[in-house]
């Protein structure tokens, strides 16, 4: 595609941006769709410049990344409520001058999760208390009815504050969850929890690479015949996926949640529809040029 004066820009905001997998995906689909764009990365010291610089660039949408998702909210002029309720935005729309903020990590860990499983009336708990782990309990019960979620955490007040902050978010918009429908655990504690579950999630980034030996779960103790999903995609057979296959666990691939949100901001910034199995190829091959 010839990139002219008519190009629209597109980019990701991060700090650090160098392993984005973003640029591998979405340039290929502008491409597919013949739209006239091209998505780059910049990683500006602060966030306000990085906003400045959308609005005097005219620059179309972006991803937002860490450390920005939350640092990014009093600088945009509409937030969607999912992005709202969780605190974190990681896509913008640039709509006439306007900035949208929206949130497709929720979107691509419940898609992700679901495609595995029915999560209406499951117990499923969750490895984690940072971002990973908010954007996920929030996606679960503001897309979905589960019965349970249990958080299993380290830090303790980390994990309350979650808590907290999750049941506060859902009051805010008539949607009560309960106390006794999300419940925190000590990390020590995931051996009792197990086998209460359907489902187990990983947001932690145990076992990425260079780490890549690393379990949350030890091999003896993991459970048979479970949901497992880890959000880690590099490697994409992490060491916790490898247990759960021997385990006969059905396993999700950390891949998946990035390529449904992936997809989901695509079709927000240009209300265009783009092949799952055309991005899932683009991601592969963006994971086989980022192995380290």
């Amino acid at each position: 595609m010839k990139i002219d004066s008519s190009t629209v820009l597109y980019c990701i905001l991060g700090n650090p941006v160098k392993h984005s997998f973003s640029p591998y995906l979405h340039n290929p689909a502008f491409k597919k769709l013949k739209i006239n764009a091209v998505y780059l990365a910049f990683q500006p010291e602060k966030i306000a410049d990085g906003v400045n610089g959308i609005r005097a660039l005219g620059i179309k949408g972006c991803s937002i990344t860490i450390p920005f998702k939350s640092e990014i909210i009093p600088f945009l002029d509409e937030v969607s409520e999912i992005a709202s309720l969780i605190g974190a935005v990681n896509t913008v729309l640039n709509k006439d001058g306007k900035l949208v903020g929206t949130n497709t990590d929720a979107f691509g860990f419940y898609k992700a999760l679901s495609n595995a499983t029915s999560l209406t009336g499951k117990k499923i708990a969750i490895f984690g208390s940072g971002g990973s782990a908010r954007s996920g309990v929030f996606s679960l019960f503001y897309y979905d009815n589960p019965q349970k979620v249990f958080v299993l955490a380290r830090n303790k007040e980390k994990r309350e504050k979650l808590r907290e902050e999750i049941l506060t978010s859902f009051d805010r918009i008539g949607k009560k969850i309960g106390k006794e429908r999300l419940v925190v655990f000590d990390l020590s504690e995931w051996k009792d929890v197990m086998n209460q579950v359907d489902v187990i999630v990983n947001t932690t980034p145990l076992g990425m690479v260079p780490d890549t030996n690393s379990s949350i779960i030890d091999f003896s103790f993991f459970p048979e015949k479970k949901i497992v999903m880890d959000i880690v995609y590099n490697p994409l057979m992490t060491k916790f996926l490898t247990f759960a296959k021997e385990k006969k666990c059905k396993v999700v691939y950390g891949i998946e949640m990035l390529l449904y949100q992936a997809i989901k901001q695509f079709e927000f910034w240009t209300e265009r529809r783009i092949s799952e199995k055309f991005m899932r190829k683009y991601l592969v091959k963006a994971l086989k040029i980022n192995k380290s």
